[in-house]
């Protein structure tokens, strides 16, 4: 194995190379792709090959930053670029505090009242002016969360100084302790090329290189270097064991629902540990569907590979289901973590996975999960492309990678076969041999072999940045197993209160159609998995139908009648709808070929099981269940809902306060005999093609106790329905 050496642009951890897949000799890949999009941006003093400064923007309030380092980088570099120093002053929150450290200020080096001279230096101090003066320059940042994660802010920022500021070329030649700054990337790429085998020297000229500074204006020193280094190696393998296992028990005692597993191998040594939490699990069972398997994250203190299962919520989220950390990087190890996870787990086989290209979790996904579909994402393809044709294909190569994202959009395999052989025919391919390891793995990429299977939109590849966002937070060169764990467990909390909190704030949607069918899926479906079905039923409307046979329909779009189309299959006395696209199967939401035919045999409600479960408001992590446990929870989200609802407006509470004292008098009255398992059966009738219901808008409620026309509407309904019936 190889080390990639990280570019000043690579802002997470060491990546480690592995052999191609495709076999050759001397050809490497990387594990983790780096998308072109994904280019790190130095928000501070541009460097340029002159080795000038670019002068850098003011920090603002408002503005955010990933991580309290990356702030203070940024102002260490405005900073460096507007003639002072800064420095670490007062800071909030501690580990035991939920959000650890919360808030920190950064200031001017001359900040603070001046400093007592200590006993036997007065002499010598008075022919020096104190450094410090009071200066009010500062920048103060706080910890805030959005989204499930935590970001930094700028709450406060103050550029007035009291002091003369010092030319750019003096700013370096200031007492060292005031830039004495490593920032995580450069501590990544000091640890990558220690690892490769590079002397301190030869460290710091390839960051001066890299950088595009002239020497000895880099923020850190040789000897700050060696220091970071023997830092880095002094990991007590038998010490990192002891805590560890100390620490799962105590989450164990903590949450009896904490799963974990660890082997030991010869020596006492710990080999692998893998884990999960309760909210984990449960969301598994809910969206363990379709699975994440990432693997391109590892622990640079000891190079332990990370590998990492996700999976998709019913908002479109990334979610966390379960970690392991392997001792190495055989077979038995990719192995074991597989099973692992399957024990976590409770056993469920993912229907779908995706992968990177990886030879060993290929044969172990082929062998322990043979019913499982394994494919690889598309970003995952274009991010290797380069590598591997862009030096043999030259200018050409921009118009070859053009054509292989519209070979991945054809549905058809015989059309994506025939277009092949005439991409590699055109631009002479045809014995180069990542163009053939392509073709031979055609089924793990290609869409036209992958349709058949549900991936919920995952194969578009744009998870990669959301999984290097969750762990870009907190592993970095330092990050020891034990703190790794602690922090996963804090990134996952994270993740379940924004789940929270977006299921309480799910906002009615704006109807585009206006159609029965977009109308009903608006009540069912969440605002992600509804945005996929509106897009689908606003085109739907672009789409002729021609009847071929009984319950057969041609669907083509209106301008290419003169070919093509798919097939769509309605059977009305089964609530049976298909189409050769495959978009339901796909993605998991009616295709638009499909909700046109619908559309025309007056259906007006979607049928039940064409809303899928995981897609729906209802659905909120948890799935169906006659337990006590889910309808306790069910009740409790239900009744938070109906308390926002209901205290909006007087009007609102009257009535629900009336009608909520009948019901509890109600339920008392029931008998209280043992727990029924409940069918599926709550939706009947209303799914049927031939509406036995018409769905309207909101009766307005009378201002006081009880309607006093509800009876006779209710009277009405029933006789309209026996008439229809």
């Amino acid at each position: 194995m190889e080390i990639t050496p990280f570019s000043s642009k690579s802002n997470i951890i060491q990546t480690p190379k592995q052999k191609c897949p495709c076999g050759a000799d001397h050809c490497y890949i990387d594990t983790y792709p780096v998308d072109e999009d994904d280019e790190f941006t130095d928000p501070n003093c541009t460097p340029n090959n002159s080795g000038d400064q670019v002068s850098v923007p003011a920090p603002y309030v408002g503005q955010t930053f990933e991580t309290d380092e990356e702030a203070l980088e940024y102002y260490n570099n405005f900073a460096r670029c507007n003639g002072f120093l800064v420095r670490r002053e007062r800071s909030k929150g501690n580990p035991d505090h939920p959000m650890g450290v919360y808030k920190r200020e950064l200031v001017c080096h001359r900040a603070g009242a001046p400093l007592s001279a200590k006993l036997g230096e007065t002499k010598r101090l008075k022919r020096k002016k104190p450094e410090r003066c009071r200066c009010e320059a500062q920048m103060v940042i706080k910890k805030n969360m959005s989204g499930g994660s935590a970001k930094w802010a700028v709450v406060n920022f103050s550029n007035a100084h009291n002091h003369d500021l010092l030319e750019g070329s003096f700013v370096h030649c200031q007492p060292p302790y005031h830039h004495r700054y490593i920032s995580q990337a450069d501590r990544d790429r000091i640890i990558a090329l220690a690892k490769g085998g590079c002397n301190v020297g030869l460290i710091i000229r390839a960051l001066e290189m890299e950088k595009g500074i002239k020497t000895g204006q880099l923020t850190f020193s040789e000897r700050d270097v060696k220091n970071f280094l023997h830092a880095s190696e002094t990991v007590n393998p038998e010490l990192e064991r002891v805590e560890l296992l100390k620490y799962c028990k105590s989450m164990k005692e903590k949450n009896p629902d904490f799963r974990y597993e660890v082997s030991i191998v010869e020596d006492n040594k710990l080999g692998n540990i893998a884990w999960s939490y309760v909210e984990s699990i449960r969301s598994y069972k809910a969206f363990g569907d379709v699975v994440i398997f990432d693997v391109g994250h590892r622990l640079c203190t000891n190079g332990r590979p990370i590998l990492t299962w996700f999976g998709l919520d019913n908002h479109g989220n990334i979610i966390f289901f379960s970690c392991a950390v392997l001792f190495d990087k055989k077979l038995e190890s990719y192995r074991w973590a597989l099973q692992a996870f399957l024990r976590l787990l409770d056993g469920k086989h993912p229907q779908t996975i995706l992968t990177d290209f990886n030879v060993n979790l290929k044969e172990i996904i082929q062998t322990d999960l043979p019913e499982t579909k394994h494919a690889h994402s598309f970003d995952h393809i274009i991010s290797k492309l380069s590598s591997w044709f862009s030096a043999p294909l030259g200018p050409q190569y921009e118009k070859f990678k053009t054509e292989i994202c519209q070979l991945n959009e054809l549905n058809e395999i015989e059309e994506f076969e025939r277009e092949w052989e005439r991409i590699v025919l055109q631009f002479g391919l045809v014995l180069d041999r990542h163009a053939e390891f392509l073709f031979l793995n055609r089924f793990f990429w290609g869409l036209a072999y992958l349709k058949n299977w549900f991936f919920g939109g995952l194969l578009g590849g744009e998870h990669n940045l959301k999984i290097r966002g969750f762990f870009r937070r907190f592993l970095n060169s330092q990050t020891k197993l034990k703190d790794f764990i602690e922090q996963v467990g804090v990134a996952v909390d994270f993740q379940n209160q924004a789940a929270e909190e977006t299921n309480q704030n799910q906002n009615q949607t704006n109807l585009k159609t206006c159609l029965p069918l977009e109308e009903h899926a608006s009540t069912i479906l969440t605002p992600y998995s509804f945005a996929i079905f509106q897009k689908e039923i606003s085109l739907s409307t672009q789409y002729a139908v021609y009847e071929t046979a009984t319950e057969t329909y041609l669907v083509q779009h209106h301008l290419k009648t003169g070919g093509g189309g798919h097939i769509v299959t309605c059977i009305p006395s089964s609530e049976e709808v298909s189409c050769t696209c495959k978009g339901f199967e796909f993605l998991g939401v009616l295709c638009r070929h499909a909700l046109r035919v619908l559309s025309l045999k007056n259906c007006f409600v979607v049928p039940d099981r064409y809303l899928l479960l995981r897609w729906r408001r209802e659905s909120n992590m948890f799935p169906k269940s006659s337990g006590f446990k889910y309808r306790s929870q069910a009740l409790k989200s239900l009744g938070s809902i109906l308390v926002q609802e209901s205290a909006i407006t007087k009007d609102r509470f009257d009535y629900v306060q009336f009608h909520l004292g009948k019901l509890l008098n109600h339920v008392r009255e029931m008998e209280a005999g043992p727990a029924n398992v409940v069918e599926d059966d709550w939706l009947d009738a209303g799914m049927s093609f031939i509406a036995e219901m018409d769905v309207g808008p909101t009766r307005k409620i009378a201002p006081r106790g009880r309607p006093r026309k509800q009876k006779n509407t209710v009277k009405v309904a029933n006789e309209e329905n026996a008439a229809l019936l």
